[in-house]
Parts: structure tokens; C-alpha cells; sequence
């Protein structure tokens, strides 16, 4: 995979969690206002996808799978 293979989405809270309310996106939630934002992968990955928490805990990166 390269770098078209994935995205780095930061969170503009400073106190922040993500979940995955559906198949088609992740959502960041504030945790001090409940405030939300939704990141969705580029469509033409379908659900090969998966995401996890930034290696500097600041957001979420999306990566395509290959299955």
C-alpha cells in the first residue's frame, strides 16, 4: 500500500474518542460537548477499509485493506 491507501484525519478537540457508529464511517465526539464529526473513506474503497487512533493520539487513520 502507499500513501493514497490512507488518511490521517485530525481531531479538533483536545479531549476527544472515536467510534464506528456504521459500516461507512468513523465519528469523532468531544467529550465536553458532544460535538461530532464524521470521517467517511473514499467511496471507491467499498468496506475495504479499517481505522484506528493516530500513533500521536491527535485523530484517526483510515487505510484501505486489500480484502
Amino acid at each position: 500500500m502507499n500513501d493514497v491507501d490512507s488518511r490521517t484525519h485530525a481531531s479538533p478537540w483536545p479531549d476527544w474518542f472515536a467510534t464506528q457508529e456504521d459500516t461507512a464511517s468513523v465519528t469523532l465526539v468531544s467529550r465536553a460537548s458532544g460535538e461530532k464529526m464524521v470521517i467517511r473513506p473514499p467511496k471507491k474503497w467499498g468496506r475495504r477499509w479499517a481505522w484506528n487512533i493516530s500513533e500521536d493520539g491527535t485523530g484517526v487513520v483510515i487505510r484501505r485493506t486489500e480484502n
